[in-house]
């Protein structure tokens, strides 16, 4: 059993990583085997996302000290959090995982999440999951950009060489003409 000042602790503690975190999701893990979720922590981190089991209470009264009031249904059975420092459609994409149906599936179930200081419910969390990452959305505007650059160098291209078989024509029958004159 934790004592005042070490729950206060945690509290303060929570309040910092909190307002570290560009992106915030909830996430009920009951029933899920301990070796899924060490193994899911491990890749979490990887990432660069803090994974952290938190009871309900001091997670409300830290969210409280942020300022930040959630629904209540958020509070209930086992939560977990993940705090990204990033890209939030990372820390979605990372905790989200469609249901399967297979038999023994484990997966995270998504509560909701905080994002920007708004509340997003589990729909929204699905969604925001399924978005391009900063850096995807990055790579696919290039390649959106790359595409009529390399069109216009293949077209000057082709212009080029039209230009330079014209000539070579040209040069071809100026030179019968003066063989044709001699």
């Amino acid at each position: 059993m934790l004592t005042k000042d070490e729950k206060k602790q945690l509290v303060d503690n929570l309040v910092g990583q909190l307002k570290k975190s560009e992106s915030i999701v909830f996430v009920g893990y009951e029933g899920l085997k301990a070796s899924f979720i060490a193994n899911e922590r491990k890749q979490l981190t990887k990432q660069g996302i803090e994974y952290i089991v938190v009871k309900n209470t001091l997670l409300e009264r830290a969210m409280k000290e942020v300022g930040l009031t959630l629904p209540e249904s958020l509070f209930t059975q086992m939560t977990a959090i993940g705090l990204g420092k990033t890209d939030p459609s990372v820390l979605a994409k990372a905790l989200y995982k469609k249901p399967t149906n297979k038999p023994g599936e484990q997966r995270f179930v998504i509560k909701g999440a905080i994002v920007d200081g708004s509340f997003f419910d589990e729909p929204m969390v699905e969604r925001l999951a399924l978005l391009p990452t900063r850096d995807e959305l990055i790579a696919q505007v290039c390649r959106g950009m790359n595409g009529p650059v390399t069109g216009l160098a293949m077209a000057l291209k082709q212009t080029v060489s039209s230009i330079v078989y014209a000539l070579d024509k040209v040069r071809e029958q100026k030179a019968q003409s003066v063989v044709a004159q001699a």
